[in-house]
């Protein structure tokens, strides 16, 4: 659990603010042993990462489907993000669902942006403001007034679908979500043009590298694009549309989870996450690739992959596949050919 997911709740655990205050709304949504004090059947959740939203299900708790409607819950949470674009989308949500009286709570690390979130709330017209610090975090809790429309709508169309550079549409949220991500572009450029059958997107994003390896090889019959950010399967199916073979997007955690396809895959294509810099960083990607392994067809599948030159994955593409080829580095990158 986090510390702003932990001190989200301070004013409940203290008594500050009643749990069974009726309907509840809660945005960016991750489970915490304290949403035990809501009623499963009053509370819904807003959450597109697909390992998040497990554990809330698994849990009991139900997703608010759709955008919801107006005016609709007696209390709000979100959990703020370090992008400050990111809480004002959140905020703006939760406060155009939450009733009017009704109480909204937000909690940001003090490093995420905690020193932000009286300003946006004052900013929304919300009054009545209470905070408390611990864990590192803040929480804040106020009360839903005479809203101020203006920053209200235009806080709530940072949301929409836009355009962006080579034609993508794209929206806040999600990963590189505003531009085409170095690596995928050096993967792009050094993909082949003679990939056919069935393949797969591993972390497709919004769908440069979909788009990319379609727009390459004529001869594909089928591409399923997956990803955990529910928001990017669906902008991937956009952006491809104009593809004419078989696309199935499926929103999936790749860490957890293996695709089923009868006899596998002939080829993926990846750019799996990571964040410069930490320890685990590279558990993500190793996790990938076991899993891209698995879901390839036995003989002959390939593996395409670009990671950044510190991510040491040589040793498990090696112990897994029978051959594995550097076929480009550079730019502070290394693209992959790896076969089963």
């Amino acid at each position: 659990m986090t510390p702003a997911l932990e001190t989200l709740f301070l004013p409940y655990s203290n008594g500050q603010l009643p749990a069974e205050a009726g309907a509840a709304l809660f945005v960016n949504a991750m489970y915490a042993p304290d949403l035990q004090r809501f009623n499963a059947a009053h509370l819904r959740w807003v959450q597109w990462f697909k390992p998040y939203a497990q554990t809330l299900e698994r849990a009991g708790f139900k997703e608010e489907t759709g955008d919801g409607a107006p005016g609709s819950y007696d209390a709000a949470m979100v959990l703020g993000s370090k992008s400050r674009l990111e809480t004002e989308i959140y905020l703006a949500r939760a406060t155009r669902q939450l009733k009017k009286g009704g109480v909204l709570v937000v909690a940001a690390g003090n490093k995420e942006g905690a020193g932000r979130l009286k300003k946006m709330l004052l900013a929304l017209g919300y009054q009545n403001i209470a905070e408390q610090s611990k864990n590192k975090a803040r929480v804040f809790w106020a009360e839903k007034g005479q809203i101020n429309q203006d920053v209200l709508t235009l806080w709530l169309q940072q949301d929409n679908e836009r355009e962006i550079p080579g034609g993508f549409v794209s929206r806040p949220g999600v990963y590189g979500w505003d531009k085409i991500d170095r690596g995928s572009q050096i993967l792009a450029d050094h993909m082949p043009r003679d990939l056919k059958g069935k393949g797969a997107d591993f972390g497709c994003g919004y769908g440069f590298l979909s788009y990319a390896v379609l727009d390459k090889n004529k001869k594909i019959k089928a591409l399923d694009f997956i990803d955990a950010d529910s928001r990017a399967v669906a902008l991937c199916e956009k952006n491809i549309a104009g593809f004419a073979m078989k696309k199935q997007g499926i929103w999936m955690d790749l860490t957890a989870e293996i695709p089923r396809v009868a006899g596998g895959y002939d080829w993926i294509v990846m750019n799996p996450p990571f964040h410069e810099g930490k320890k685990s960083d590279s558990d993500i990607g190793v996790s990938f690739i076991k899993n891209a392994h698995q879901a390839l067809r036995g003989k002959g599948g390939a593996l395409y992959m670009v990671a950044n030159n510190q991510m040491p994955y040589e040793r498990v593409l090696n112990d897994l596949f029978w051959s594995v080829q550097t076929i480009y580095t550079g730019g502070g990158f290394k693209v992959f050919h790896a076969v089963k």
